[in-house]
């Protein structure tokens, strides 16, 4: 009465858990549920006429190993979230809980299912005997077994470690009655160890039965009949590093290598998937080039140097490079998180080094100096905004800048942030001011990040969260200076003015980390770089401070609101919103602060689930993307946005910037919801 069995070795969940974003994953698993380790699991899926008859046969199965831990599922949600897990695996076990690295070579055996307990057992020991280590997943209902293994390709020793055991991996799954491919082919990995499986007559008659359709034995060389060998034609060999440089990153996980760092793509193709975030460009255009693994297979090419041979200074990479969002969704969502975005600032960084670059690089990239220079002189900021605005000169801007013609330019903010925050506010007097009242306490001092979005461009937002945070007992401070994570030069590719950025901000930011204040980040991409990316580019010990002591609005806030309700303090609203979860924070960050703040103040949310919204920072305003990040609002964030009869919330400065275009309809940032809830019930008080 099982329709499927699948099996999955205990030490996955481990590699599972070591990715990003997943470090509570399959906790509702048999044995890990009770605070247990697990050898591994079995998945039995049962069907039947009904639900109800299917539940039955999965308890009496259930019932036959009472002796172990087992749960029966029936929610088709957890079932889908405990597949997800399984389905994952083929890249999840390519990096070890260690961050070690294994490969497919041995990926596909099987034996008859009787066998396979006895086989399971004898292939471990054959990679104790090796030093090596892997973790077996597969149909074990079938019998067949795929396993990734810590093969060493970067030596001599350990390329005839690796012929050997995979000599003696094939005499063992034949000494079962297996096969050396259950599922995939032989192909070139295993063609030549067929002598362990077949007999030389058996052998001979395959070569018989190949000439008769191919006598001048052209076709598909090297696999089946006269095989090539199994150290042949290895992606991994030194040959791939014929273009390697010194990264700018750090690349902390892949042992300082950008061909490692590359390498962990293995082709499972979770990204040609229209679910989920990954990868935006591929599910617009249904082109492998344009999806992750595709980029990742150029990028691999370009290391080799043999089809693609102009190295970092390649057209090729940079054509395939360029309708990459740097959305970051293949990060986490990637079963080996392959990070393009990174990937490709690193390529840009090299391929335009000594050159002139798109006028774009310089328009946007330097947009935070350049906002930062236009606020400190007079009338400057509005003559900006104003000549972004008038039909012609706009335009003329737009061409000039290298940006996309078919879309508006942003707004430019006539008063910064911190032009605002000083003449507005004496350090600690609003907050003196609401703790007097005894309303709410004394909460302490903390600095709000004068991101580039919120303090040159769009200052509401942040003006939002000075008053919540004042109305809430925080004493706030804003950074009077030049200060930015350095963003937008790093999505551009200009990796050393980002060093040089954040060289900088960690010096203005001194004295406040001296302090040991929490620094409250609002716009998500940014603060996704300070607390998670810059400590792969810099080694300042000011920059490492910085990240650790950033966090964000809502998860500053949340709890707050959350007493204060408690207290009965705060009535909950009754209010519906659509949210579009910034790309970055969905990827690299923590949504559920923002869930858990939403929640308390009486929030009914629903979320947009496509990911990017399209516009993604610099990406969309660059010459030749207009149309494709229209395209992708119109996959869910626009029709959704123009349903919605509630409020819309986006905290990054793109996604309403992409909702306003697209729709005509204002989002707000989730400061702005509490400052209006607040301020409802005469807690929160603005200009």
């Amino acid at each position: 009465g099982v329709a499927t069995i699948e099996g999955m070795g205990g030490d996955l969940l481990d590699a599972l858990r070591s990715k990003q974003g997943q470090a509570h994953a399959g906790s509702n698993l048999p044995g890990i549920r009770l605070g247990q380790t697990a050898g591994g699991w079995l998945y039995c899926e049962t069907t039947g006429e009904t639900p109800e008859d299917a539940q039955a046969v999965a308890e009496e199965v259930a019932s036959t190993v009472e002796t172990i831990d087992h749960v029966v599922v029936t929610d088709p949600v957890e079932m889908r979230g405990l597949w997800k897990i399984r389905e994952s695996s083929a890249g999840t076990v390519t990096r070890l809980p260690d961050g070690g690295e294994a490969w497919p070579n041995w990926e596909d055996s099987a034996v008859p299912p009787q066998n396979l307990a006895d086989y399971l057992r004898d292939l471990y020991a054959l990679m104790d005997r090796y030093g090596l280590r892997g973790i077996p997943f597969g149909h074990f209902g079938e019998g067949c077994v795929h396993l990734r293994i810590s093969f060493d390709f970067q030596s001599d020793a350990g390329v005839a470690a690796f012929r050997s055991f995979m000599e003696d991996a094939a005499a063992l799954v034949s000494s079962y009655g297996g096969s050396l491919s259950g599922e995939h082919g032989d192909g070139r990995a295993r063609s030549s160890l067929l002598t362990k499986m077949y007999s030389p007559e058996m052998r001979g008659l395959f070569e018989q039965f190949k000439l008769i359709f191919d006598p001048d034995r052209v076709f598909n060389p090297g696999v089946l009949v006269w095989p090539d060998e199994v150290t042949e034609g290895l992606r991994m060999d030194p040959q791939q590093r014929m273009f390697e440089i010194t990264p700018v990153h750090k690349f902390s996980n892949d042992k300082g290598d950008f061909v490692n760092a590359v390498n962990r793509c293995v082709g499972v193709s979770a990204c040609r998937s229209d679910e989920g975030a990954m990868c935006p460009s591929f599910q617009i255009t249904g082109d492998e080039i344009h999806s992750t693994r595709g980029r990742s297979r150029i990028l691999s090419e370009m290391f080799r140097g043999e089809s693609v041979a102009d190295g970092y200074r390649s057209k090729e990479v940079e054509e395939a490079l360029d309708l990459c969002l740097s959305c970051k969704a293949c990060a986490s969502e990637c079963p080996v998180n392959v990070d393009m975005a990174t990937y490709k600032a690193e390529f840009l960084n090299e391929h335009y080094k000594g050159r002139l670059r798109p006028a774009a690089h310089y328009m946007m990239g330097w947009l935070p100096l350049l906002g930062h220079i236009a606020h400190r002189i007079p009338v400057v900021p509005r003559l900006v905004d104003a000549a972004m605005h008038i039909p012609g000169v706009s335009w003329a801007l737009a061409k000039i800048g290298g940006l996309d013609t078919s879309r508006p330019l942003i707004n430019f903010a006539h008063t910064s942030l911190q032009k605002w925050f000083r003449r507005t506010r004496r350090a600690g007097s609003r907050a003196a001011d609401v703790a007097s009242s005894g309303k709410v306490a004394s909460r302490g001092t903390v600095v709000l990040w004068p991101d580039s979005f919120n303090n040159s461009l769009g200052t509401g937002p942040a003006i939002a969260a000075v008053e919540v945070l004042e109305a809430l007992g925080f004493t706030v401070e804003v950074p009077d200076g030049f200060v930015c994570c350095g963003l937008t030069w790093h999505s551009t590719g200009q990796l050393e003015m980002t060093q040089k950025v954040l060289g900088h901000t960690a010096k203005v930011m001194r004295p406040y980390l001296d302090r040991n204040l929490p620094v409250v980040g609002l716009e998500p991409s940014c603060t996704v770089m300070l607390s998670d990316e810059v400590t792969e580019l810099s080694g300042d010990p000011d920059v490492a401070r910085l990240s650790a002591a950033t966090t964000t609005f809502a998860a500053l806030v949340a709890p707050v609101i959350r007493e204060l309700v408690d207290a009965g303090d705060l009535v909950p609203g009754d209010i519906t919103a659509l949210t579009q979860i910034h790309c970055h924070e969905r990827s690299l960050g923590d949504p559920s602060d923002s869930a858990a703040l939403l929640e308390a103040l009486g929030v009914a949310e629903s979320r947009i689930e496509t990911g990017c919204c399209g516009l993604a920072g610099n990406w969309g305003f660059e010459k030749g993307h207009g149309e494709m990040s229209m395209a992708l609002g119109e996959r869910e964030l626009f029709p959704k946005v123009r349903e919605a009869t509630g409020e819309v919330i986006a905290d990054g400065f793109s996604c309403r910037t992409q909702i306003t275009q697209g729709t005509g309809k204002q989002a707000k940032h989730v400061a702005e919801i509490v400052r209006d809830v607040l301020a409802g019930q005469g807690l929160c008080v603005g200009e």
